[in-house]
């Protein structure tokens, strides 16, 4: 058994179940509440037995009536997050602008706009992981463009 999962000396569940118990407790307050009889006790009741904040509660029921998909694991983060890649064309774009991610973005974005129907621009909000794939692209690009200024292709 690990350390996480024994119960605590103080009382209370586990932070593994939980989280286990998070998606059945949303499921029933949003129970209590289609039938009108969701009260705030209620979800002090929950927010306390998840050991979760009162709002964050009200925030995975706001979620969870929006996406269904939602109520089955609350405060899960989404899987459909759009990780940033580098496409060919993002590539290109930042030989141009000379790996200016800014430049990219604002090129990016005026080409969305330019679409019919217009459409939403990719982010590149400068995070590590995007500054790290961006620099490795650029090194790889500058190694191949050196290569092949002095001959020195393999």
């Amino acid at each position: 058994m690990k350390d996480g999962d024994a119960i605590r000396p103080e009382g209370g569940l586990p932070a593994a179940s939980r989280t286990a118990l998070r998606g059945p407790a949303v499921r029933r307050l949003l129970a209590l509440r289609a039938g009108k009889r969701l009260t705030a006790g209620h979800v002090r009741v929950a927010a306390d037995a998840l050991g979760v904040s009162e709002r964050t509660v009200w925030r995975w029921l706001a979620t969870a009536q929006s996406d269904e998909t939602a109520a089955a694991n609350p405060g899960a983060r989404s899987r459909v997050d759009a990780r940033f890649t580098v496409t060919p064309e993002v590539r290109g774009l930042l030989a141009l602008w000379k790996g200016n991610v800014r430049a990219v973005h604002r090129e990016l974005v005026l080409r969305a706009a330019r679409q019919s129907p217009p459409a939403d621009a990719p982010s590149l909000t400068a995070t590590s992981h995007i500054g790290v794939t961006i620099s490795s692209h650029l090194d790889a690009m500058y190694l191949c463009w050196s290569q092949r200024r002095t001959g020195d292709i393999r």
